[in-house]
């Protein structure tokens, strides 16, 4: 083959590499791209809300669009050929919490402010009452609804509905005392102790003592041993 033949081919060759690059060019440039309105419409029908942001990216590939409903504020990325979605996040959550986790957040602020044992619940329309059992005292915690605040912490008296709700049983109280000194048990009562709910657990000892021992009614911890002659 002569040197001028393969010039002749090698230009053709060129000029062919030349024509298929210019046709992808134009067919880039002609790719229809949906108009705002049109993107708009399309994710509409999928989410509800309302866009308050779009604008094209990556070199006019994607759409970039800020939607904003009940739930919060998202941002979504959508071929701006065909309007698929490749991407969704949320920016920001307007959800409230539901009524267990308003509680449990409202229960996490009185045990914070109170540290104990919570033994009864209630709640009003503008906040949970927590009864809890600390190592000494019986409290009342207020904790706002809207805040998850304690609005107030006091001690105050077990009622008689209070002193049924302990967390051990008298039979347990009794193996608990007998376990720490021994003896045969002559009697056990619930009592309030320092404000605290306790088993009074009165035991004989072998040596001819007496012992009484105070059983924490909701932990089951020693709160207190006397011993008599």
């Amino acid at each position: 083959m002569s040197r001028k033949t393969k010039m002749v081919l090698a230009l053709a060759g060129c000029l062919v590499i030349l024509a298929a690059f210019a046709m992808l060019m134009i067919q880039t440039i002609d790719q229809k791209i949906l108009s705002e309105a049109e993107m708009k419409k399309m994710i509409s029908k999928d989410y509800n809300g309302n866009i308050t942001h779009i604008d094209l990216i990556n070199h006019k590939q994607d759409y970039t669009m800020t939607l904003e409903n009940a739930n919060g504020i998202y941002q979504i990325i959508a071929s701006s050929a065909s309007g698929q979605m490749k991407e969704i996040r949320q920016l920001k959550s307007y959800q409230k919490p539901n009524e267990k986790n308003a509680e449990l957040q409202a229960e996490e602020a009185a045990v914070k402010k109170v540290s104990g044992t919570v033994i009864q619940k209630k709640e009003t329309s503008d906040r949970f009452i927590f009864t809890i059992q600390s190592k000494k005292e019986l409290y009342q915690v207020e904790v706002g609804k809207q805040s998850f605040k304690v609005l107030e912490a006091e001690k105050k008296k077990p009622t008689s509905k209070e002193k049924k709700l302990t967390k051990i049983t008298v039979e347990e109280a009794i193996q608990i005392a007998v376990k720490e000194v021994g003896g045969t048990v002559d009697d056990a009562d619930l009592e309030t102790f320092s404000g605290m709910l306790v088993f009074e657990v009165e035991l004989d000892l072998p040596d001819g003592r007496e012992a009484e021992v105070l059983v924490n009614a909701y932990t089951g911890d020693i709160e207190g041993i006397t011993y008599e002659n």
